[in-house]
């Protein structure tokens, strides 16, 4: 993919950063995030979602510890969305939802994303570039890796599994409670998933829109993930 010196650092645009912080946070995490935020560590980034009480994704992404906390990378779309749900239940807890200035950065080295993309979180650089080659080199990636980053059309329509994140270690099946677990785990033991996550090819770039059905001669499904020449979908297993 792309290479860059660490001091051309270029921001990922589609990321923001809701930052936990306080003796509680793990714990307070651990009762509404799916993976399990004791393994989270200031050197590497654990793939998780946030669900409703339905087991519905509202958000995916990933954790990281952070001095004091931790921190949530999740899709810009939704940052206002995720703070509004937790701040309820963040109030009996000991732990903030803190204002933070970091962005997540593109770079050479830092915390693997995926296969050959690295990131770094970090206050705000003046001298960092916006570039849309970049974001969709990432965008690109998580798309050839069935990693569905949950954008706000997206968001409150579908179980885990339905987004494959249960096979890109997002979801700890082994873990304790949190919110909508009952219904992720019934799901699974149960197997009533009906629906999965599938790459498309994309014929007409216009016609494909986020949220929406797409339908090409042989499939149909929802789309929840648009590349160039790529999408993925929930279909029909």
């Amino acid at each position: 993919l792309f290479q860059m010196q660490n001091n051309n650092l270029s921001v990922w645009k589609d990321a923001s950063i809701i930052s936990i912080v306080g003796p509680d946070a793990e714990n307070f995490l651990q009762g509404y995030t799916t993976s399990d935020v004791s393994r989270c560590t200031s050197e590497n980034l654990t793939p998780m979602a946030i669900t409703d009480i339905k087991g519905r994704v509202l958000a995916s992404g990933w954790s990281t510890r952070r001095e004091n906390g931790i921190e949530l990378i999740i899709h810009e779309s939704l940052k206002k969305n995720v703070e509004a749900f937790l701040k309820p239940y963040i109030q009996f807890s000991k732990s903030v939802l803190a204002e933070s200035n970091k962005k997540v950065y593109h770079c050479e080295t830092g915390m693997r994303l995926l296969d050959g993309i690295f990131v770094r979180l970090m206050e705000t650089d003046q001298n960092a570039e916006n570039s849309n080659e970049k974001n969709e080199a990432v965008s690109r990636s998580l798309i050839q890796n069935n990693f569905t980053f949950v954008q706000d059309r997206v968001s409150a329509q579908f179980l885990p599994q339905q987004l494959g994140l249960h096979k890109v270690n997002a979801v700890d099946f082994d873990k304790g409670c949190y919110l909508g677990q009952e219904v992720v785990a019934r799901a699974q033991f149960r197997g009533t998933i009906k629906r999965g996550l599938a790459a498309f090819t994309i014929d007409e770039r216009a016609n494909v829109e986020l949220g929406r059905v797409y339908e090409t001669a042989d499939a149909k499904g929802e789309v929840v993930m648009v590349g160039e020449q790529q999408g993925l979908w929930v279909t029909r297993l």
